[in-house]
């Protein structure tokens, strides 16, 4: 389904999760707002999600880590708030999560580092405090990474320096 860059606004339906064979939902660059519902936890065969430039307020759904096909969830430039998911640590065939640029709080979970596909983690322009988790040296894949912009502290781990297809990144 692919409905982006159009002046849609209202919720987004929770009807969507019956959508049981959809594989792609984009509804980037739009107005929607409200809450992510929780519903769309449902679409076991969803490879690619994309919300970004919207208006959506909440937290990002914990149900969300049961979309086992996920390749591609870009939610960025939103008002989410709450904390990342430890559950999205589930989703190992995601290769870009960009959760930029919107209020999330609370520490970077551990968990992250179990998405080896990963390619993308962007996670700037948020209100994420701690420590970098050293688990984030597992991602093998990795080759953009952008942390900037939160309030994390403690030491860069050095378990980054593992990550051999480095080409960007932005810690502070």
């Amino acid at each position: 389904m692919e409905l982006q860059e159009n002046l849609l606004n209202g919720s987004i339906p929770s009807s969507l999760g019956n959508l049981k064979s959809l594989n792609l939902l984009y509804l980037y660059k739009n107005r929607l707002s409200g809450p992510i519902p929780i519903e769309l936890g449902n679409l076991e065969f969803l490879a690619r999600l994309d919300f970004s430039e919207n208006q959506l307020i909440g937290s990002i759904p914990s149900s969300f880590g049961k979309l086992k096909s996920l390749d591609f969830l870009n939610l960025f430039k939103n008002q989410l708030s709450g904390p990342i998911p430890n559950k999205l640590g589930n989703l190992k065939y995601l290769t870009d999560l960009e959760l930029h640029e919107n209020r999330l709080i609370g520490s970077i979970p551990s968990s992250l580092g179990n998405l080896k596909s990963l390619n993308i983690l962007f996670l700037y322009r948020n209100n994420l405090f701690g420590p970098i988790p050293i688990e984030l040296g597992n991602l093998k894949s990795l080759i953009k990474l952008d942390l900037s912009e939160n309030r994390l502290s403690g030491s860069i781990p050095s378990s980054l320096g593992n990550l051999k297809s480095f080409e960007y990144s932005t810690v502070v």
